[in-house]
């Protein structure tokens, strides 16, 4: 063999090394929760996580930062996946120096109905639980991660966003940056919160099927069973903020305020401001024209309040509505989420 083929040979050898090592990977694996076990409304313990590894973590022997991603209700972590875009985003935010090489997470959050409000509740399941003490600890277990909070950031929509802040304000020093793109129940709205289900359709039901015409009575039996759980309570095992009373409707104030206490954040805030100060970064966005003006309006008023507390963080309203400028028109997970998590997450 002359020089020539040799060096031919071992460039071909070379490239092929180069393709191998482009390649990131989406991995999965199961656990089967504990924190779960025992729920009244179906869920199963078996959770399929799903991670996304980059390029270099095959070649490599260092510790990566790892961004947990927590989906919406009527979502899953097999949707945010399944046309490979988000998979090709960060192979290209990688690749041309946008974004540190990182490890991203998302869990498991579906369940019967539209999903998770994560919360711990006997009837709905202690998702904040299998989230601490089940996800992150397999995550670190399996990969290299760096277990830093300050290498640790929480992303979520929607009501996936809700949790981000909301894991931040909870447990502090578990996460080092949050962005929280359009959240969920920050605050209340303009409009009264029982105006929006059907309360006479609600107190009927005996499925999900009877709620499937309303999608706030959807919404917010899945809050109920969260935020007003009561095991002694089937078919759904929770309490109403409006309850029947014979062919009467009759507001029952008791449980309007534990659910304002226990789900709002703006009511969690005064106790938890001081967990938020210990952020590396913090931001919020949201569309100006969600469908539901309420969050928009709840938006604004929780900024304002964070400000109140002296939590330092960004909060952008953008022109859009709830999704569509994430992945599309102004792609905002390129533009805004990636460098945000570039500056504040640690290599």
């Amino acid at each position: 063999m002359n020089t020539a083929t040799i060096f031919f040979c071992l460039l071909l050898l070379t490239i092929g090394m180069d393709a191998e090592a482009t390649d990131s990977q989406i991995t999965d694996f199961t656990i089967k929760s504990t924190a779960l076990d025992g729920n009244l409304i179906g869920i199963k313990r078996e959770r399929n996580i799903k991670v996304y590894l980059p390029a270099s973590y095959q070649q490599g022997k260092h510790r990566y930062p790892v961004i947990y991603y927590f989906h919406s209700l009527g979502w899953s972590n097999t949707k945010f996946f399944e046309d490979g875009k988000v998979q090709r985003t960060l192979d290209e935010a990688i690749r041309t120096g946008r974004l540190k090489d990182c490890i991203l997470v998302a869990g498991d959050f579906t369940g019967p109905g539209l999903g998770s409000f994560y919360s711990n509740a006997p009837s709905s399941g202690r998702w904040m639980d299998h989230i601490i003490q089940e996800l992150i600890p397999a995550i670190d277990q399996r990969f290299r991660t760096n277990p830093s909070s300050a290498a640790r950031a929480a992303v979520g929509d929607m009501i996936g966003g809700y949790a981000a802040i909301k894991l931040a304000m909870d447990y502090p020093g578990l996460f080092g940056s949050v962005y929280a793109m359009h959240p969920f129940g920050t605050a209340t709205g303009e409009t009264l919160m029982q105006s929006k289900p059907d309360w006479r359709q609600m107190n009927q039901a005996k499925n999900w099927k009877d709620l499937e015409s309303n999608i706030y009575s959807r919404v917010f039996m899945l809050m109920a069973q969260a935020y007003l759980p009561n095991p002694d309570k089937p078919p759904f095992y929770a309490d109403l903020m409006v309850e029947l009373k014979g062919d009467q409707l009759i507001t029952n104030t008791t449980h309007v305020a534990m659910l304002r206490d226990n789900f709002l954040l703006d009511s969690r805030l005064p106790t938890r401001a001081e967990n938020l100060l210990q952020l590396h970064g913090f931001k919020m966005d949201w569309g100006r024209y969600d469908d539901n003006p309420d969050h928009v309006y709840a938006n604004q008023k929780f900024t304002r309040i964070l400000d109140d507390f002296g939590v330092q963080h960004q909060a952008e309203e953008y022109s859009g509505n709830a999704w569509n400028q994430y992945w599309e028109g102004e792609e905002r997970f390129i533009n805004d989420v990636i460098p945000f998590l570039n500056r504040h997450l640690a290599p």
